[in-house]
Parts: structure tokens; sequence; C-alpha cells
């Protein structure tokens, strides 16, 4: 790829990003035609509030197990409680234990808390029957939601949402003798939610031997759907539970903190842009251009995940990691740099020099880097909580672009100075001229 389409392409990602990032990108995307789009970066229960809920196991059920299968219920409840807030792990949510018999739930920036509730509390036990067409007699199958390995919304021949179903394996087989042998007889399959029809009674009008199924629910809409999937999913609770309190949640950190963190933010980062400008010179400034297209960029991912099930929640322990990563993204401009000045200072030419340094300082960069994206994994994979998460993810993110915008946009940037007279004085990059060695 030559250097004017690299430097084209730089500036088309500039563009886009800082029309995503603008606080009234909603005005801007509908000048090109693009209506209901909410973009905007979603924030923790530590920044914005949201629901604070409390559940309560069921006394008369827990009565019935002894302390061993008690504590086993209680742990599976939060699990499954965890899972259906929280399907993609990422999201600030917190679920915790309150006592013997109850679980906290905080939810950030939930609005509709209702919805919420359904989608947490509801056992979810998913039953399917047979049922006699002559008599209407249901008989149970011994096919339940435990046999079910994912659920997944989908879209009807009409256009109306559905849930389709994925049986797991030894299920696959019973489930396809069941709808065969229901085809051949015209029988019925009804599939029960928690004790409410969602499916049926139907005939089956082929046989499902892949272990593929579709609900036809009546489902009011997406977010319906995606809920019962959710719960299918995450698997019936344990135990049932009863909501014994709610309420909304104000900010922690309150308007002003959050202010005062910005400005503070803000002076770091220009203290940190003039430390790079008065000391590298002209390869500060581009090394700030670069910092610049870095958050901007950041920024756009945040945005555009909120539009999918895997929206990245930012919180502190978020900013944090996103803050370190900008701090890592100067450390590679600086390895470079520092590089860069050892080469001209040894009497090489601007261009050797630059493709040197980089080439030199690339083995630093890629060894640090890779090391904290394999402490990121591990923190995503092995701390089971989501703030833990939260901030592996974010650092992970902010590692990953900031090499790309310390290594390709400041190099490109580097490049296209070198092609004019004013790029190549060592003095634009913090080497007097006495200190160059002459051949």
């Amino acid at each position: 790829m030559s250097l004017r389409t690299k430097v084209w392409l730089i500036l088309a990602l500039t563009i886009v990003t800082a029309l995503i990032t603008w606080p009234r990108e909603s005005d801007l995307l509908k000048l090109v035609g693009i209506k209901n789009v909410n973009l905007e970066v979603k924030q923790g229960l530590d920044l914005q509030g949201g629901a604070h809920l409390v559940f309560k196991a069921d006394a008369a059920e827990l009565a019935k197990l002894n302390q061993t299968d008690r504590e086993k219920a209680m742990t599976g409840l939060i699990d499954v409680i965890q899972k259906r807030a929280n399907p993609a792990g990422t999201s600030e949510i917190t679920v915790q234990r309150q006592g013997s018999d109850r679980v906290i739930v905080e939810l950030p920036g939930v609005q509709n808390v209702a919805e919420a509730v359904n989608k947490i509390g509801k056992t979810a036990q998913l039953t399917f029957l047979e049922v006699d067409p002559s008599t209407q007699t249901p008989t149970e199958t011994g096919i339940t939601g435990k046999d079910v390995e994912k659920a997944e919304v989908g879209f009807s021949q009409s256009n109306q949402p559905v849930v389709t179903l994925q049986m797991k394996g030894p299920a696959t087989k019973q489930f396809g003798d069941l709808t065969t042998r229901l085809n051949k007889t015209n029988g019925q399959l009804l599939t029960l939610l928690d004790d409410q029809p969602i499916f049926g009674p139907a005939t089956v009008s082929s046989p499902i031997t892949d272990g593929r199924a579709q609900l036809e629910g009546n489902f009011g809409s997406i977010a319906e759907a995606r809920t019962v999937a959710d719960q299918i999913t995450a698997g019936a609770l344990p135990i049932p539970v009863t909501l014994v309190e709610e309420r909304t949640v104000g900010p922690t950190l309150g308007r002003e903190s959050i202010a005062k963190s910005l400005v503070a933010g803000i002076i770091g980062l220009a203290v940190v842009a003039a430390f790079m400008v008065a000391y590298y010179r002209l390869a500060g400034v581009f090394a700030v251009g670069a910092l610049i297209i870095y958050t901007l960029l950041t920024l756009t991912i945040y945005k555009i995940s909120g539009l999918t099930p895997y929206s990245i929640v930012l919180t502190l322990a978020g900013t944090a990691g996103f803050i370190l990563s900008i701090g890592m993204a100067v450390d590679a401009n600086i390895l470079v740099f520092e590089r860069m000045k050892e080469e001209l200072r040894s009497g090489k030419a601007f261009a050797t020099a630059l493709e040197s340094a980089f080439d030199r300082a690339w083995t630093s960069i890629r060894d640090s880097n890779v090391a904290t994206i394999i402490t990121c994994v591990i923190l995503y994979l092995f701390s089971g909580t989501a703030l833990i998460k939260g901030f592996a993810v974010t650092l992970g993110l902010g590692v990953l672009i900031s090499m790309f915008t310390a290594i390709v946009v400041t190099r490109t940037l580097l490049r296209l100075s070198l092609r004019y007279s004013w790029g190549q004085k060592p003095s634009f990059y913090g080497v007097r001229s006495a200190e160059v060695e002459r051949p």
C-alpha cells in the first residue's frame, strides 16, 4: 500500500470516528439518513446509577433441603441470575449473595426495571409435552430446558421474532424420535414456560432430527423474545425467588465528582502532550495526533458496541484500564523516538533512522503489549467478577488499538514529513546538530 493511500485512509478514519464520537452524533446520523440509532457510551452503576434489586429464595423450598443442598441451590441461583443479567460477561452488573437466602442484583443504566425483574426473577422452567388430539390430554415427554444447549432469537417467514432452540447431543435423538412419532400419529406438541404455553399445542408437520426447534410464541417484540432466549440458555432457577426490594440508585460519585475527574484527566493528558511536544518536537506532535486518533477510535468502539449484546460498559475500573492503555501508547512512541534519536546521532539518514528505529523498538513494544494482553485474557477468563472483566476488556482493547496508532499512524505521519525539507531537521526530533556524528 502506498504512503499516499495510507494517509488518506488515516484521514478518513479520523473523520468518521470524530463524527461518531461527536456529542450530538444522532443529529449527524440523521443527515445521512440513519435514524433511530442511539450511539452513546454506556456507563456503570458507579457513574450513572441504575436499579438495585433484592431477591429472596422461597423459604418453603429451602426448608426441604439439607445444608449442603441448600448451599448448592443458592450457588446455582447466583450463577443462573448472573448469566441472565449479563450473558456476555462484560457489563458491570453485580450479583452477590446477602445472608442465607437473598441475592442482590445491581443493574447500571437500566430504565425498564419491570422487564429486568421479569428476565431475572422468572423461574423459566421449560417443558415439552405430548398432547393427544382426541382428548387434549398432555403427557410428559421427559424433555425439559435442561436438554437445550442454547436458545437464540430469530425470525419466522412472516418476519416475526421467534426463539430457536438447539438440543444437546443426547436429547437430539430423543427429540427426533418424539417428533417422528408425533408426525406419524398426528399427535401434537405443547411447549410450556413456567406452566404457560409459548408454543402449541400444534401438529408436527415434519420430524425434527437435527435438534433445532423453533418456538413461535407470539412474542410482542424482539426484546421479549431475547429475554426468553436468555432465560432458556441460562437455565431454570434451581429454586423460586421473590422480589423483596426494588429501588433506583443514583450515581455514587455524583456529578461534581465526575466533573472533577474529567478535568483532572484532561489536565493530565495536556501535560503528557506538552511533554511529548517539548521533548520530541515534531515527532511529539505526531505522537499527540496519534493519541487523538486512538481516543476517537476507542470511543467509537465503545459506542458501537452498545448496539450489540456485547456492549462495553464504562465504570471507574474500565476508565482506569482506558487511561492505562493511553500510557502504554505513549510509552511505545517514546521507545521509537529514543531509538530514532540514537540513529540520527550516529549519522544515519533520516529515512534510514526512522525505519531502523521502528524495527529495533518493535520487539520491545510487541513483547510488552503481548504480555499485557495475556494478562487481560487471564483476568477475563478466571476473575469471575464483572468488575475485573470490564477492566480487562477496556485495557486489552486499548492496548490493541494503541499498537495500531503508535506503529501505523505515527510511522505514516513521520514518513510523510520526511518527504519535505522541513521534516529533515535534527532539531525537530530533539537532536542538536552538534550531537550528529559526521562521516
